[in-house]
């Protein structure tokens, strides 16, 4: 948790950063493709270029970014919404002075968001205008209605797959329905556990054409993280790869994908981080409202 000295210093921080807040999301058309490693790692390595990153596990009840990032977390958004308690005393602070909610693990029970739920956190989302650069959102596999309204307030989205071809059909799919929904929002890929740069561009292009004939919608490639054994030992060692092994491959396709994300400028970053409450606000009302007519 946060103590109020740190929460003071980002505080001073941002008002001395005439820099926008910038909300996106991390997902994937299947579970399975690396996606929340992906999440851990581009979020530090956005830290790492000295930007103040807030990382939110929304896979409520099943998390894991507090594992991947060998930071045990106290609090959750679980504690949250079932204490009303204040965003900053779930705000965990991990490894690189990256920040962090964790969405909890192992409960015996479902957890969603309901109208209540939904419009308490959206309020205490607001408290957090101008603090962080960036928001990041790590959404869970099998996308529910509740994280799909995180998704399609924020201003972007990065889709990760993997060159097996059903995550990458699985990939299409999911952008198929985010553009049904919300054909505004702007999607980025990454392609991981490639075996080469080639290969990674290859499925990025085929993903990217038939996006283009069948949705009109043009989706643009981060880059990619190789296949690379020092991966699957740094999530043993419950150590994020980039902090692991900074110099791996894996390591050096995370800070590329950084690199160029950071300095990515578009129409939506004209969106502030209040349009973002105010669509989250508003895509939560529309779900409710939709329910009842039902």
């Amino acid at each position: 948790m946060r103590d109020q000295a740190e929460i003071l210093r980002l505080k001073i921080e941002a008002a001395s950063s005439e820099q926008p807040t910038k909300v996106f999301s991390v997902l994937s058309g299947k579970g399975g493709v690396g996606k929340s490693n992906i999440a851990v790692n581009f979020s530090l390595a956005l830290s790492k270029l000295g930007k103040r990153v807030l990382l939110v596990d929304l896979d409520i009840g099943m998390g894991n970014v507090n594992i991947l990032l060998g930071s045990p977390s106290r609090r959750t958004i679980v504690d949250l919404l079932d204490q009303r308690l204040s965003i900053w005393e779930i705000i965990e602070k991990g490894p690189g002075n990256l920040s962090f909610i964790a969405g909890g693990s192992g409960l015996t029970r479902m957890v969603d968001m309901d109208e209540r739920k939904s419009a308490f956190f959206a309020a205490q989302l607001q408290d957090l205008s101008s603090i962080y650069e960036y928001i990041v959102f790590d959404i869970g596999a099998g996308v529910s209605e509740t994280s799909l309204n995180f998704l399609m307030a924020g201003h972007e989205a990065i889709l990760v797959t993997t060159p097996e071809i059903t995550s990458v059909t699985d990939a299409y799919s999911m952008i198929k329905m985010l553009h049904a929904r919300c054909p505004e929002l702007p999607v980025f890929t990454v392609i991981n556990q490639c075996r080469s740069t080639r290969e990674a561009i290859e499925v990025h292009q085929r993903l990217a054409k038939v996006t283009s004939e069948f949705l009109n919608k043009e989706i643009k490639n981060l880059g990619s993280v190789p296949f690379d054994p020092s991966v699957q030992l740094a999530v043993k060692r419950q150590k994020p790869f980039l902090l692991h092994q900074p110099r791996s491959p894996a390591s050096a396709g995370i800070i590329r994908a950084a690199h160029q994300f950071s300095g990515n400028v578009n129409e939506e970053q004209s969106i502030s981080y209040q349009r973002f409450i105010e669509r989250l606000t508003a895509f939560f009302k529309k779900g409710r409202d939709e329910s009842w007519k039902r």
